[in-house]
């Protein structure tokens, strides 16, 4: 593994003096600790336009329009798909094509987002008229307040840092960061105040695992001659017998209307074994588990894998509202559906 890491002189194209990278390391942690020192600061710093930010974007009908140039325009674009996925409909719109026919994103009355760390950046100056004309909000999340764009905001969120984290105190490090930070503060703070649950978030992705949490129960849960099912009367030797073939290491007992009674898995019989009880004069009734811990038919598939997990277990029978046996979940199809 190489020892120093080369540099080019800038004006040359040549090697420059070789770094150590020993040292890399710790000029990484600097990094993190100058972006977390701007970030604790910014927590200290009274900020009077934070609550009448948070109320625009929460309050409007219309997309958030998240706006800005190079570094602060990703951020813009990532700020703008953290509300989306929160229940609040957000666009961006890149300053420099804004001119150029991208405004026709705007409506009457929008909120609008602006990030700019110098607070002069040209292409947004050129388009605030425009913004004005609208009857835009103006929001601005500025890291100068006595700049053109910082004086022309309805509401200034202002992002001051001492400096940039690089080494050369240049490149957007800890000002992306503040703009980032506090975009996501923005975002969760009024998808609160809107109600935004956790069941609003999965309907909105259909994808990936997202996608497969949102998803009830009933897409995965074992049902027919694949539930292991038997009935109070029966003896545990038979019960062993539906256990086995059902492979999922336990059995619902249910009565004749099939309402779930309790619940059988392979420690019961294990610790049955144990105390060499007989198998063939003791009925499932007898030894069940009468308290099984079991989930509604109407839940998803993330909340089925939440319960799973924190109770500890491996199988989940799926119930009615009227307390009729439905379906059973193992954890392995909970851990096979999220891949």
């Amino acid at each position: 593994m190489p020892r120093t890491a080369p540099r080019l002189q800038p004006e040359t194209g040549a090697p420059a003096t070789p770094q150590p990278v020993e040292k890399a390391a710790d000029w990484a942690r600097d990094v993190l600790r100058a972006e977390a020192a701007a970030i604790e600061t910014l927590i200290a710093t009274p900020l009077p336009g934070l609550e009448h930010a948070i109320a625009a974007v929460a309050g409007t009908t219309s997309p958030v329009i998240c706006c800005g140039v190079g570094k602060s325009g990703i951020v813009a674009g990532k700020i703008a798909a953290t509300m989306s996925s929160l229940g609040i409909p957000a666009v961006f719109l890149a300053a420099s094509d804004a001119a150029h026919g991208d405004l026709g994103m705007v409506v009457p009355g929008s909120v609008v987002l602006l990030f700019s760390n110098s607070g002069s950046t040209a292409e947004i100056l050129r388009i605030l008229p425009v913004l004005r004309a609208f009857g835009c909000h103006i929001i601005g999340l500025i890291g100068r307040d006595r700049s053109p764009l910082a004086q022309q905001a309805d509401i200034l969120i202002h992002l001051p840092i001492a400096q940039e984290a690089d080494h050369i105190g240049m490149a957007p490090t800890a000002s992306t960061t503040l703009q980032m930070a506090m975009g996501d503060a923005i975002a969760v703070a009024a998808s609160r105040a809107r109600g935004f649950t956790m069941e609003d978030f999965l309907r909105r992705h259909p994808a990936g695992l997202l996608g497969v949490q949102a998803q009830p129960v009933s897409a995965i849960m074992r049902t027919g001659e694949a539930l292991p099912t038997v009935f109070p009367h029966m003896a545990l030797a038979e019960t062993l017998s539906v256990m086995t073939s059902g492979r999922m290491g336990a059995a619902c007992v249910v009565d004749w209307e099939g309402r779930l009674l309790g619940l059988m898995v392979d420690g019961d019989i294990r610790r049955f074994i144990q105390k060499q009880g007989d198998f063939y004069a003791t009925s499932v009734g007898q030894v069940m588990r009468t308290d099984p811990k079991v989930i509604g038919v109407k839940a998803t598939i993330g909340e089925a894998t939440k319960r799973a997990m924190e109770l500890n277990i491996s199988v989940l029978p799926v119930v009615e509202e009227d307390g009729r046996l439905a379906g059973m979940i193992h954890m392995y199809d909970l851990v096979q559906a999220g891949k």
